[in-house]
């Protein structure tokens, strides 16, 4: 389940990140799309969210918006954590502590990911 929440969300993060002009990899996509003579290529099918995953998924989309960034986009603190925890009234299992972890480390990977 952890595995499906994780491909989940690199799916996503891969269409968010900037393409070589600066515009989101999903937008050019939507954006063929639209096109007469496009056709889809074979791919495959596009990773679901897990039902019950997707409140660790809305917790992380909603930490997502409250990070800092300076010249480059960092890390989720350990105080942004523990601040959002505190402010919700939510307090991370270890379970969900690790999955926050992974899934922010999968964000900073997609954000520094440079396309060839």
């Amino acid at each position: 389940m952890t595995q499906a929440l994780l491909l989940y969300a690199d799916h996503l993060f891969d269409r968010a990140a900037a393409a070589g002009d600066g515009n989101a990899k999903g937008d050019h996509l939507d954006t063929a799309r639209q096109n007469p003579l496009y056709r889809e290529p074979d791919a495959p099918t596009v990773p679901v969210l897990p039902p019950e995953l997707a409140y660790i998924w809305t917790w992380f989309t909603q930490l997502n918006q409250k990070r800092q960034c300076g010249m480059a986009v960092n890390s989720l603190t350990s105080a942004e954590i523990l601040g959002w925890q505190a402010r919700h009234g939510v307090r991370f299992d270890p379970f969900e502590e690790v999955i926050i972890d992974r899934l922010d480390a999968l964000f900073i990977y997609h954000q520094n990911k440079k396309d060839k």
